[in-house]
């Protein structure tokens, strides 16, 4: 075995100054003093060579609870897209670039905060991470509603602003989580699937800000400017309650990781967070492996938040553009969930299904791009199933790339890996979004990068090796005894 393979599957080693460690020797240094919790009375899961695992079913409502915060991350995230036409005729001063501000001020902000925000989690542990991006998410839409205490315009575009800015670090934690939650909550051939779901309820969180429209009243349609400001006040009072109920909810019950693990490589301490910065940008295949993710995902995830701009360009108003956006995060998140789920039951084939499902997602674009370019003559059907089509693909394929990304840096943390993968991810959305302020730009350009994106994404996956250094020592034979169990304290650098 080589040093490299001994570096990236620790557990295979056995040449540590502290293996050997069993469950026997750690109760004989423990003493007459050590006491277990009365639920880790049952029988263990799976018990391999000195490390004990167990599933809880509190998991599930680790899961939810932590899926449903990140739901609604997304759903403030673009908050104003969907009624972009009617929030600048309630308020003064609002417009194309105000409405995409909004929403870049979450890419800015995930790529200021993802380094300290991913830390703090790493540091303190789940609870802690978890509890900071909720508290983001409750002072922020509190924050938005002062405003209306006064009726100043300049104000609430003021306060909207710090909002945005709040959402913003909050996704740093509801984006790049997933699979550090996976990771100790949940058993290997459940972890993908685990990432799939919380990454679609945050996904879903578009359901959420499209559906909006239900809410708030369309400009030329009997309603008054005065009418759509009580609209829109009466629809941040609900997110403002929401957020608070989700605080309460995790202060009273998040703990940080189960009693047992789930895994035995849950039960190996990481790299810590410099070490592990170190090597993630060291490593060739996590470096290509982000690079696809970012290009691939940013844009066409990005390009929700004002997909009203480029169907408008199609003759697509509003409310038709708010059942376009509805179907296209419904249909991804069961794409999602499905690739996700099929990911675990079929093993060792996520490269390849990365790139079928890439393939794919470029087909219905590059339909789109004719549509817009007018190519092809145009219909509502097509737009229907090009945008809807193109972005489930697409997003089926975010689970994976974080598979195998994590797969590649082991043993460094999920949450390092997650953060940079989301890092790039929303850096290309800034770009994207800023390029929504060049002067007399138009919307054609869209279809370009959506287009070009896609097709560059493909090659570095292609350059990139497989490796599934965790999986193989979670999913070795139950009836084969593992070799030599390395428990990492403080790693050092090469």
């Amino acid at each position: 075995m080589t040093m490299e393979d001994l570096e990236r599957t620790p557990l295979l080693g056995g040449n540590h100054p502290n293996s050997h460690v069993t469950k026997n020797e750690a109760a004989s240094h423990c003493g007459s003093d050590c006491h277990q919790p009365p639920d880790l009375m049952a029988p263990p899961e799976n018990e391999a060579e000195g490390v004990t695992t167990h599933i809880y079913p509190k998991r599930f409502w680790i899961l939810i609870v932590y899926s449903l915060l990140a739901w609604f991350q997304c759903a403030q995230w673009n908050t104003w897209g969907p009624i972009s036409e009617s929030v600048d005729v309630a308020f003064s001063g609002w417009g194309s670039q105000t409405v995409a501000m909004m929403g870049n001020w979450g890419t800015i902000m995930f790529v200021v905060g993802v380094v300290p925000m991913c830390w703090l989690l790493e540091a303190k542990g789940l609870r802690v991470g978890v509890l900071a991006c909720a508290g983001l998410l409750a002072v922020g839409t509190v924050m938005r509603i002062i405003p209306f205490a006064t009726d100043s315009d300049a104000f609430f575009t003021v306060m909207s602003h710090l909002c945005a800015i709040c959402v913003g670090l909050a996704a740093t934690i509801a984006m790049a989580a997933p699979p550090t939650i996976a990771a100790v909550w949940f058993p290997p051939k459940e972890r993908t699937t685990a990432t799939a779901f919380s990454q679609v309820l945050n996904q879903l969180g578009n359901v959420g800000s499209y559906m909006e429209p239900l809410l708030v009243r369309s400009p030329g349609k009997g309603a008054t400017p005065e009418d759509i400001r009580s609209d829109i006040k009466r629809l941040l009072y609900i997110d403002a309650a929401i957020a608070v109920t989700l605080l309460v909810v995790i202060l009273v019950y998040f703990p940080t990781k189960p009693p047992l693990p789930p895994s035995v490589t849950s039960s190996v301490d990481r790299y810590d967070f410099i070490t592990s910065m170190k090597k993630v940008f060291r490593n060739r295949d996590v470096l290509l492996v982000t690079l696809s993710f970012g290009i691939a995902v940013g844009i066409p995830l990005t390009w929700l938040s004002v997909l009203n701009f480029s169907l408008r360009e199609l003759g697509i108003d509003q409310d038709d553009a708010m059942w376009i956006g509805i179907l296209a995060v419904v249909f991804s998140g069961i794409s999602g969930l499905l690739a996700g789920r099929m990911t675990d039951l079929v093993y060792g084939h996520v490269k390849l299904s990365l790139i079928l499902l890439m393939s794919a997602t470029l087909a219905c674009f590059y339909w789109f791009f004719l549509l817009s370019w007018g190519a092809v003559e145009s219909s509502r059907w097509q737009v229907y199933f090009t945008v809807v089509g193109g972005l489930s693909f697409n997003f089926a394929t975010a689970p994976l790339f974080m598979e195998l990304a994590v797969e590649a840096a082991y043993p460094c943390p999920e949450i390092v890996v997650g953060g940079m993968l989301m890092g790039l991810d929303n850096f290309v959305g800034l770009v994207f979004l800023l390029l929504f302020f060049i002067p007399n730009i138009g919307y054609e350009w869209v279809t370009y990068s959506l287009l070009a994106t896609g097709a560059f994404a493909i090659l570095p996956l292609m350059l990139m090796r497989e490796n599934y250094a965790r999986s193989n020592i979670d999913r070795a034979d139950a009836n084969e005894a593992l070799p030599d169990i390395v428990i990492r304290g403080e790693a050092k650098d090469e």
